[in-house]
């Protein structure tokens, strides 16, 4: 997580807890998905995207809570001067993801270390299907690896053949709701909630003193 040392103050108001909780979420689903995947490996199962892909993001303007809204405008706010990171006046609302850059090839997400939960489910993630049993299915541009059974193998098939489960789209996504149940209803897409995400965090951090000798 990208902290800002001398804005610990930020971290005791709600909007900073609520990101902190939001930021281990997003850490257990890195650490469940390098699970699955290293699990898949050791039974010489390779699950890749295509090098350079970045094709899930043609288009597709992802879905965020409020406080998914309220992270990447964290993100955006503290790298204001990276010209990389695709701050406020680097990014227009207009496009299909106002953060996808077309000419970096394998390196599309501008926001990659604070995208979204569905961008970071998409392709290594399961669902349940209509009798609650979990299946996972591959991203259609991944190739289809040898030894793995079928391009949508069942819980039973995935046991059998990797020994491990991928993380379940839906268990990560109640956990996210749980952080602020109230706005559970709230969710828009990102170029709706991302402005007034930006002016909420922009305020509590010009409001949260700063401590210059922080390590």
């Amino acid at each position: 997580m990208w902290y800002v040392n001398n804005k610990r103050a930020f971290w005791d108001t709600s909007a900073g807890q609520q990101i902190l909780t939001l930021d281990l979420i997003f850490r257990k689903i890195s650490d469940a998905q390098n699970l699955f995947v290293d699990q898949a490996a050791k039974h010489n199962i390779e699950l890749f995207c295509p090098p350079g892909c970045g094709t899930c993001c043609h288009g597709f303007m992802p879905d965020v809570l409020p406080v998914e809204a309220d992270y990447i405008a964290f993100f955006l706010l503290i790298n204001q001067n990276n010209p990389g990171s695709g701050q406020e006046g680097h990014f227009s609302l207009l496009s299909p993801c106002p953060f996808y850059a077309a000419d970096r090839p394998g390196a599309n997400c501008r926001i990659y270390e604070a995208r979204p939960l569905i961008c970071r489910l998409f392709g290594f993630s399961g669902t349940k299907t209509k009798n609650g049993e979990l299946v996972y299915r591959l991203c259609r541009h991944m190739p289809t690896p040898r030894g793995l059974p079928g391009r949508s193998p069942t819980q039973e098939a995935l046991q059998g053949a990797i020994g491990a489960l991928p993380p379940l789209m839906s268990d990560f996504a109640i956990e996210i709701l749980a952080i602020d149940p109230s706005k559970a209803s709230e969710r828009k897409s990102l170029s709706e909630a991302l402005p007034s995400a930006l002016a909420r965090i922009s305020a509590t951090l010009h409001y949260c003193p700063e401590e210059p000798n922080a390590a």
